[in-house]
């Protein structure tokens, strides 16, 4: 990689000058405004739609441990989340927030590492077209580039990499706080022989934007938004079950009770990126943390890999993104 760095150097020239006000816009929630929605889709994203009316009431009916939120406790609404640009930088996806000023520059440096991954080819298969409020940049040579992308691209590979799609010729996978579907999306862009895809989010907006985005981008013939009152009818097994970001986001009795859906349904392999590098804990909130790493191994799986996101060990330095990959 080091003789690439003279090439982002030159890339990166002038892209710092950013106004106060660009500063200062790109520390809170906020969307991307110079893409139209696509039709219909004012419409039927709004807060009074009756099924997230529906879904919302049903969650509220539920007695699982799930149900009790710490990090998602609060009203989404009142943290800048708009139902209409979901793709924005919100509480889905931190784009800006995380990067602020240097969020183009970092944008630019996670393509590098990530394009030395991709055995797959799907920086050239997979695009952006920046809908529903996503931040994008677009580069010389190279095209539109957004952390949504990005980061389904490197995940994809690296399942790729460790359970090789290949050898699944009917590959079931189950998404535990799939959010808007994001990495549905992509996996059923990417791959073709994909069995089922199962979406499954304790929160209602989540269940009702995943529906409409999966329904939108026409994988729905492969991927499903599953409410949570009909998690019994899930398949009775998976080939991977996939955790990007959530657990970090739940409390331990949440995290206990997914983990016995799981290992209830014969998952073979379980990715979890928490939050916090290597370290399997819970959000109790007000700081709390609470371990289930031993959890996991009296439900007897095994971690087999753990490998940075960013294998770059500059970049990384320079993106400030120290959190790995856990293949279990």
């Amino acid at each position: 990689m080091k003789d690439l760095l003279p090439i982002w150097k030159l890339k990166l020239t002038g892209l710092l000058n950013w106004s106060n006000e660009e500063k200062k816009r790109y520390s809170k929630s906020s969307f991307n405004p110079n893409y139209l929605l696509p039709q219909h889709a004012e419409q039927y994203l709004n807060k009074e739609n009756p099924y997230l009316l529906e879904l919302k009431n049903q969650y509220l009916q539920l007695k699982l441990p799930v149900n009790h939120h710490s990090a998602w406790g609060e009203n989404i609404y009142d943290r800048g989340f708009e139902l209409q640009w979901f793709r924005g930088d919100n509480v889905y996806l931190f784009q800006y927030r995380q990067f602020r000023e240097e969020a183009r520059n970092n944008t630019y440096l996670s393509y590098l590492d990530f394009k030395n991954k991709d055995s797959l080819g799907l920086l050239e298969k997979l695009k952006e077209d920046g809908f529903f409020g996503c931040w994008d940049f677009e580069f010389e040579g190279i095209g539109k580039l957004s952390r949504d992308l990005l980061d389904s691209i490197n995940e994809i590979n690296y399942l790729n990499k460790h359970i090789h799609f290949k050898s699944l010729p009917q590959l079931r996978i189950l998404d535990i706080g799939a959010g808007y579907g994001r990495l549905a999306h992509r996996m059923c862009e990417a791959i073709d022989h994909i069995k089922c895809y199962d979406c499954i989010d304790a929160i209602a907006e989540s269940t009702f934007i995943c529906d409409y985005y999966l329904k939108y981008r026409k994988v729905d013939n492969k991927a499903r938004s599953v409410p949570l009152t009909n998690y019994k009818s899930l398949q009775d097994h998976y080939d991977i079950a996939i955790n990007i970001h959530s657990f970090s986001e739940c409390t331990y009795e949440s995290v206990r009770w997914w983990l016995d859906q799981i290992n209830e349904r014969r998952v073979d392999w379980l990715l979890i990126v928490p939050n916090d590098a290597d370290r399997l804990v819970t959000n109790e909130g007000r700081g709390e943390k609470i371990s289930y790493a031993n959890y996991i191994k009296q439900l007897g799986y095994v971690l087999v890999d753990t490998t940075p996101v960013y294998e770059d060990n500059d970049i990384r330095k320079k993106n400030r993104h120290h959190r790995l990959f856990l293949l279990i």
